[in-house]
């Protein structure tokens, strides 16, 4: 059985992943944003010992209180079911420009 494809998940729910490209996060691109969100724990550890005292504070974890499960290597649903998740925890991380 193929590897699920993580575009064709995206686009199954009307996301375009054809723009978006990886990139290391460098303490130039830590001081650049306003909020650092990590998917889990681990990252999050990660960028906490990459961030200086201007930046540590920017860091929080997506879902506040759980990780986004990683679902490379798992079956299909995996990736329907993280991107479901980070939908619905969307709504905690983005302001309306009216309130």
């Amino acid at each position: 059985m193929p590897e699920p494809d993580p575009a064709e998940a995206a686009a199954h729910h009307g996301y375009d992943l054809g723009g978006h490209s990886a990139r290391q996060v460098d303490r130039d691109l830590m001081r650049w944003a306003d909020t650092i969100l990590a998917m889990d724990v681990t990252n999050l550890t990660a960028l906490h010992e990459l961030a200086d005292e201007h930046t540590v504070g920017r860091l929080a974890l997506y879902l506040g209180d759980r990780d986004v499960p990683d679902p490379f290597g798992q079956p299909g649903n995996a990736f329907h079911d993280c991107i479901e998740m980070i939908v619905a925890g969307s709504a905690r991380r983005l302001q309306r420009p009216d309130g």
